[in-house]
């Protein structure tokens, strides 16, 4: 999955481990999601609600962000919502095929759950210095968005993950098929070995500290696995690149709905509260 993505199921599952009393040594910077980023910090809104003015700084890593929600934070989710457009960026283009450029694709928002009320973050990505030595040229800030009543997010809130499995799997079998019809016979492949992978109900690659740091089970894993393998939608050489007609465009609209859902659903597999 993209690296933005894999961000926020990142930050939204350790920082449930965190929030549990579970060690995360190591999570920042060492984390293997973050080998790219150089900042990862989290900002308030001006106080004067204008964009030009200092957006103040509340944590300046994930860590200290964990540390300043645990007084009254009962845990993390993630939501994904259909992107903000401005008036000069209207298109019939769908979001599946925007996903690989920064910005592009469905918004993803991490929720600290309170008691009663719930803080909404979000991620903005920018490039840094393209020649660092240790190429950590990204840079990120999560802005606060705003402060919603629990109860109004618990109705949103993604599917289990059981039911997010199951459309996520009848997708990959769907999409397979057109793949093998098509003659893309590599693609089916993937798709095939992300399907394998859900009905193995474990991994089939070493996890690393994505494990370690999110505490997932074998079958927690397996779905992140087959969720990375399935990710399709990209720039050049992916799967975006085909098209092919109503078709193509239902089955991999399906996919990429589902691949949504089910990585929110997993992130919120974590959420114990």
């Amino acid at each position: 999955m993209n690296g933005h993505i894999a961000n926020a199921v990142a930050l939204v599952c350790a920082g449930n481990q965190f929030l549990a009393g579970k060690s995360i040594e190591g999570f920042w910077p060492g984390a293997s999601v973050f080998n790219f980023m150089k900042l990862v910090e989290f900002r308030h809104p001006p106080a004067s609600g204008k964009d030009a003015d200092d957006y103040p700084l509340v944590a300046s890593d994930p860590i200290e962000w964990f540390e300043m929600l645990k007084p009254w934070c009962n845990g993390l989710r993630l939501h994904n919502v259909k992107p903000i457009r401005g008036p000069n960026q209207q298109t019939d283009t769908p979001d599946r095929m925007l996903a690989g450029f920064v910005g592009g694709g469905q918004r993803w928002l991490i929720e600290a759950v309170g008691k009663s009320e719930s803080e909404i973050w979000e991620a903005f990505h920018r490039l840094g210095d393209r020649n660092d030595p240790e190429r950590r040229i990204w840079k990120c800030t999560h802005i606060l968005q705003s402060r919603l009543l629990r109860a109004e997010l618990d109705a949103d809130a993604a599917p289990t993950l059981d039911d997010a499995v199951d459309r996520f799997r009848k997708a990959l079998v769907r999409i397979e098929t057109y793949a093998r019809d098509e003659k893309y016979d590599n693609w089916a492949d993937i798709f095939n070995e992300a399907t394998d992978t859900i009905d193995a109900a474990k991994p089939t690659i070493e996890q690393g500290d994505m494990a370690r740091f999110t505490g997932f089970d074998d079958r927690q894993a397996a779905v992140f696995e087959a969720c990375s393998r399935a990710w399709v939608f990209g720039g050049i050489g992916s799967w975006n690149d085909l098209g092919g007609g109503e078709r193509y465009d239902r089955v991999s609209q399906a996919l990429y709905d589902s691949l949504n859902a089910c990585i929110a659903a997993l992130a919120n597999s974590t959420f114990k509260a």
